[in-house]
């Protein structure tokens, strides 16, 4: 019980920000899109996201040779840590990979 009241109180929360920051858009749109705030914002993010595009397969797929080194070398317990862990790496990569597509998007779509 106390575990659904928790995830209640974090939906809610996330809602109510989510909302309150909506509501602050639609006030003052004006003032905040033209603000140094926003401006340094947007370049921000889409400077992160450019590095993320380079970075997380490039360190995803070393981290995957690594794996598979070491996967050559276990025991057979261990082999099956090792596909985890491989398996892990690979579904990382491709949801930071996607996160970053999706925060580009919404950047595209502000301007």
């Amino acid at each position: 019980m106390l575990k659904k009241i928790k995830e209640f109180l974090k939906i809610s929360t996330s809602s109510f920000v989510f909302i309150f920051f909506i509501f602050l858009n639609k006030i003052y749109a004006s003032n905040i899109a033209n603000s140094q705030i926003a401006k340094g914002l947007d370049k921000l993010l889409k400077d992160l996201t450019s590095w993320a595009y380079k970075i997380i397969p490039t360190v995803g797929t070393i981290l995957v040779i690594y794996f598979f080194i070491r996967r050559g070398s276990a025991d057979e317990m261990d082999i099956k840590k090792w596909d985890n862990r491989i398996k892990t790496c690979v579904i990382s990569s491709v949801g930071a990979v996607l996160g970053a597509v999706i925060i580009d998007l919404a950047i595209g779509y502000f301007q």
